[in-house]
């Protein structure tokens, strides 16, 4: 497909792509990808498979005449995207390092929106809208999962942090304050961009680069709120102002207003989706106190720590 943008002067960008047992998913973001109006030719792939449930079948990746493909292995931390990025960062070339979901659709104008905004405006990491797709079957869970996941604008503008689902960062950043948390499953995006904003790097938001991210149905949904609650505690455990450690659970346990969840879908329960909403809030400061108690337990005995990987969790 022809390019609307003169490639000269444009940064080399490397998009890293960490998935599991997704591989349509990932064909067709590669698909989207090529479809960019950003030069093919200043742009390439890094696909990190991360699972141990399928084998990897590398015929299955197309080829691209402009834009390289890289097929990489983690195979030491099974499960953890972090150490999948990570194994992405060591052999990217680009100037500016791109991450996205492999469930997600990019706007066609994504990455020339977001390169020239980190260009122009001279930020050295800039977070992208992530807006939520519902498919042809609208459901609770998925409205749940897009008001409560991945609010981008406030993460910037309130916290000085951002989620790797749609996110830029120039190359540099990288050596100075290293690589993501290894191991890890969730988490690891907010505390490396919070350490670069506290090096002094600048970040900022993006309202048109744009990605359509995948809504969760119901068992994924919960899933993510495991996940992000364990993931949390370590958020909260390096927070020189953290409030004490049961404080959210507390919280919780308020019934959700009414304002978060007014919509126009009629096919869709409110009530059903209050309930989610009230439910996934306990699940998750639940997974935080669970969290908790297993590091002070492992840190007792003498034991690793780190965040545990489950076996069977999905990105």
């Amino acid at each position: 497909m022809s390019k609307q943008i003169d490639s000269n002067d444009q940064p080399f960008l490397s998009v890293i792509i960490p998935y599991q047992d997704n591989l349509n998913e990932v064909l067709d973001i590669i698909l989207s990808i090529e479809s960019q109006s950003y030069p093919s030719d200043k742009i390439e792939i890094l696909l990190i498979y991360n699972s141990s449930f399928e084998g990897l079948d590398r015929n299955s990746i197309p080829t691209n005449d402009e834009i390289q493909i890289k097929l990489i292995e983690e195979k030491k931390y099974l499960k953890s995207p972090y150490s999948a990025r990570n194994r992405g960062l060591e052999k990217a070339k680009g100037d500016i390092i791109v991450f996205i979901d492999a469930n997600s659709t990019p706007d066609k104008y994504w990455l020339e929106n977001g390169i020239k905004f980190l260009l122009e405006m001279r930020y050295d990491l800039v977070a992208g809208r992530v807006d939520f797709d519902f498919g042809k079957n609208i459901t609770a869970a998925k409205v749940v999962d897009s008001l409560t996941s991945i609010d981008m604008k406030k993460a910037v503008e309130e916290r000085g942090v951002a989620y790797t689902a749609n996110l830029f960062v120039k190359k540099d950043v990288f050596k100075n304050v290293g690589l993501f948390e290894e191991k890890t499953r969730s988490g690891g995006d907010v505390r490396l961009t919070k350490k670069a904003k506290q090096a002094g790097y600048n970040i900022g938001f993006c309202d048109n680069a744009v990605v359509w991210k995948k809504a969760r149905n119901l068992k994924r949904l919960y899933q993510k709120k495991i996940r992000t609650g364990r993931g949390y505690f370590y958020t909260w455990k390096d927070d020189e102002e953290k409030r004490i450690w049961f404080y959210n659970l507390l919280r919780s346990f308020k019934p959700p207003s009414s304002k978060r969840y007014t919509l126009s879908h009629d096919k869709v329960s409110s009530t059903t989706i209050w309930l989610h909403l009230y439910l996934v809030g306990i699940t998750e400061q639940i997974a935080f106190v669970t969290e908790y108690v297993r590091y002070n337990l492992s840190s007792n005995r003498g034991k690793d720590h780190k965040e545990s990987v489950p076996k069977k969790d999905t990105e």
